[in-house]
């Protein structure tokens, strides 16, 4: 069995390391991903005004998507390779601590204000058709901070992929 050198040695890791910096820089995920998160979380928060069974549908329906989608991203290398994640063996479990703090934080955010938005919304001030529909009036900037925080936390995995990448 030949030993190769340690010049030969380190220059296999030199191109080893290049390849993991490579592939953590290019966890990107898709365009019609970040769209379907909008519309998913659009759907979601204008539910209310369409009567108890839109709205029990749509949760129902949310949880079942995070969970399947968590689930298959989780298990299948296929899944996470289209999503522009890394599968379950190359992310260690703190790469999910920025976007359980975001979704916390955001979750406590509407939870705190959405009485007082909910309020102004609803004033007298305002035209009827926000008046009549406030939950679907607030959806749209609701699934635009939800793709930001959502391309936030995609840009600070990709960052600690890469850290952990250069080690």
């Amino acid at each position: 069995m030949n030993t190769p050198s340690p010049a030969e040695a380190r220059e296999a890791l030199a191109q080893v390391r290049q390849v993991r910096l490579n592939t953590a820089d290019s966890l990107r995920m898709p365009w019609w991903l970040w769209a379907t998160l909008g519309a998913v979380v659009a759907v979601y928060s204008a539910a209310p005004d369409f009567g108890p069974i839109a709205q029990v549908t749509a949760y129902i329906g949310y949880g079942v998507l995070s969970v399947a989608w968590y689930a298959a991203q989780r298990l299948s290398p296929r899944v996470a390779a289209a999503s522009g994640t890394l599968h379950r063996s190359a992310v260690p479990w703190y790469a999910y601590l920025p976007l359980m703090l975001t979704a916390l934080v955001f979750g406590a955010v509407v939870f705190i204000a959405a009485p007082a938005v909910h309020r102004i919304v609803t004033g007298s001030d305002m035209p009827a058709w926000i008046r009549d529909h406030p939950f679907t009036t607030l959806a749209l900037p609701n699934a635009v901070l939800t793709v930001a925080a959502g391309l936030l936390s995609n840009a600070v995995v990709r960052r600690m992929a890469c850290r952990a990448a250069a080690r």
